[in-house]
């Protein structure tokens, strides 16, 4: 499936009788009027987890390989209806549905992700890029550390010692271990029921909110594999207020199409997926301007006997 796919089942979709158009049409309308992306104030609100989460979870050792062009994170595209996610998530679900079962690593067996994390104010260079490593039993976690600076001086890729450190498997969520993340339902109601359980609320944030940065750190950080990816998308297309923006490219160049929520201070936050074969790309954050906050993408996972070992 690609973008004009999209577009056709959409279309596909649309009602003939002219009461139903008519109701439609209303939607549309409403629904456009709150995602202009006509700049709004700034909101003293505190930005939720996710870009702290992601930077904490790069503290550990990090690699700047290059400066991220503009051009390379565009403003907001145009709107599309909510109904192209739905749309986007369906197709997700057949397609993992023909590669069959999802495979997630043994107990003694680690997932391996690499990947890039962005912020424009650290300055030119402050792409940086880090490795991962989560057993399977969720008892430890691995990253290499090759250190880096703030100037943009690569290391050699594969360099550095991998540091492995214990972790709590009872600790109670959010997590991203692989034992926590095999433990997911694949039904989309039950799983967002069980998202919702294990989630904090934030006392200024709409759920919505809450639920899309958990969702994001979830496909960055744990590597659902397609089953279980898809019905992630699926409960994405249920939060109030998503919809879909088309041509926008992830933190490694790739185009695809971003699954989007705009925050009540016109912050808006976005995950990007391939619309091809739907595979995660990574997500990024800008402000109500359309200026970027921060942006993070996925370089790639697999599953590997060893902490150090790489697909």
């Amino acid at each position: 499936m690609n973008d004009l796919d999209l577009i056709r089942d959409l279309r596909a979709e649309m009602p003939a009788d002219p009461a139903a158009l008519a109701g439609a049409r209303a939607r549309v309308v409403a629904a456009t009027t709150l995602t202009s992306p006509r700049r709004r104030p700034r909101s003293v609100l505190p930005r939720v987890a996710l870009a702290g989460a992601l930077g904490l979870s790069v503290i550990a050792g990090v690699t700047v390989v290059r400066a991220l062009d503009d051009d390379r994170v565009p403003p907001h595209a145009a709107w599309t209806p909510a109904a192209a996610v739905e749309t986007l998530a369906a197709g997700a679900t057949r397609a993992a549905a023909a590669e069959g079962a999802d495979m997630y690593p043994r107990a003694d067996q680690w997932l391996y992700i690499k990947g890039l994390t962005y912020q424009p104010e650290r300055g030119p260079g402050s792409v940086q890029t880090y490795e991962r490593w989560r057993k399977g039993d969720g008892t430890q976690v691995a990253h290499r550390h090759t250190g880096g600076d703030r100037a943009g001086a690569p290391r050699p890729a594969g360099g550095g010692e991998v540091v492995t450190s214990a972790l709590d498997p009872s600790f109670p969520p959010p997590r991203w271990d692989a034992a926590y993340v095999r433990s997911l339902p694949l039904d989309p109601a039950a799983l967002s029921d069980r998202l919702r359980a294990d989630r904090e609320p934030h006392p200024h944030l709409p759920d919505e909110v809450t639920a899309f940065g958990q969702i994001q750190l979830l496909l960055q950080e744990g590597g659902p594999p397609p089953r279980l990816r898809a019905a992630l998308y699926t409960v994405l297309s249920m939060l109030r207020g998503v919809a879909l923006e088309q041509n926008v490219r992830s933190l490694t160049g790739r185009e695809g199409v971003g699954v989007y929520l705009d925050h009540p201070d016109g912050q808006r936050q976005e995950i990007i997926v391939d619309p091809d074969g739907y595979a995660y790309l990574g997500g990024r954050r800008s402000d109500a301007g359309g200026q970027l906050i921060a942006a993070w993408a996925e370089v790639t996972r697999g599953i590997v006997d060893r902490a150090g070992d790489v697909p």
